[in-house]
């Protein structure tokens, strides 16, 4: 059975997405590839193998958007010379451009989604939103030890 809220989560979920669409027009970079863009840049030469792990991803999963990016020229990925079997990460100069703009982005996308919540009601909301993050981690974490063998 749906929860009231999850009516709420999936509407602003589309938003955003549709949000960015149309503020990264001209742009052929999917909404849901922007996080890893995110933990790219934060670290220069981040592994492929340590991205999964920093975004709770499966490799498989982190492959494909990796691939992606790379095909899209907004990432490089190079074969690591202290370990041939592992991939370091970088953003191009299209990839830093797109990361650029995304601050920008975001930020109004914010401004626009806590219009007219006072300073209280946003820090209400965000420990809601810590809680509810470590229940959901938690879940996960139980149904992949449930699910092991």
């Amino acid at each position: 059975m749906e929860h009231p809220l999850d009516r709420w989560f999936f509407i602003i979920h589309r938003c955003r997405h549709a949000f960015m669409r149309v503020r990264l027009g001209g742009r052929d970079v999917e909404p849901r590839l922007l996080p890893f863009l995110y933990h790219i840049q934060r670290v220069d030469g981040l592994r492929q193998e340590d991205l999964s792990l920093e975004m709770g991803l499966d490799k498989t999963t982190v492959a494909h958007a990796v691939k992606r990016l790379v095909g899209l020229g907004y990432v490089s990925r190079m074969i690591d010379p202290e370990d041939r079997r592992c991939y370091r990460l970088s953003l191009t100069e299209n990839g830093i451009s797109l990361y650029n703009k995304l601050g920008e982005v975001f930020r109004d996308w914010n401004k626009g989604l806590f219009s007219g919540f006072t300073e209280e009601e946003l820090q209400i909301q965000e420990g809601f939103f810590r809680r509810m993050a470590e229940n959901a981690k938690n879940l996960a974490q139980q149904e992949a030890s449930d699910a092991r063998p």
